[in-house]
């Protein structure tokens, strides 16, 4: 096992749990469309399913800039949005959901910061095409 996958491991049991502890119920973790696309947690809080990604970094990633949220891309959240097309599809789940994101940054046990970003949007894209050609609009 590496460094990345306990660590890993490790944020996303304090990601449950901080979830947990504010009223969330956790219905799946790590469920795996093997397709490239997985969801670190899945929970339900007053009726609406979250879709939760969690990234953690070791103390070492600090001075790097940016946070572990930050590395949630355009190409993550297409991924999950596949995965929750799949997953509501699977298990017949036709609530109203969101994409969560837990950003940890991890020294130990005691000594982490946490940043629970809600309601995240999936960016759309669109071909946009201009006097200089063709290119990419996300919004």
């Amino acid at each position: 096992m590496s460094h990345n996958w306990e660590l890993g491991q490790i944020g996303e049991e304090l990601a449950a749990t901080y979830l947990m502890n504010k009223g969330y119920r956790i219905l799946h973790r790590n469920w795996n469309l093997h397709r490239g696309c997985e969801l670190d947690i899945v929970a339900m809080k007053d009726g609406k399913l979250h879709f939760v990604e969690v990234k953690t970094r070791s103390r070492a990633y600090e001075w790097k800039g940016g946070r572990p949220e930050e590395a949630v891309d355009i190409r993550k959240l297409r991924n999950m949005g596949r995965a929750i097309m799949y997953y509501r599809a699977y298990f017949h789940r036709t609530e109203e959901f969101c994409i969560d994101i837990i950003g940890i940054i991890y020294r130990s046990d005691s000594d982490y910061d946490l940043n629970f970003m809600e309601n995240i949007s999936i960016p759309v894209k669109s071909t946009c095409y201009t006097s200089r050609g063709k290119y990419t609009k996300y919004s």
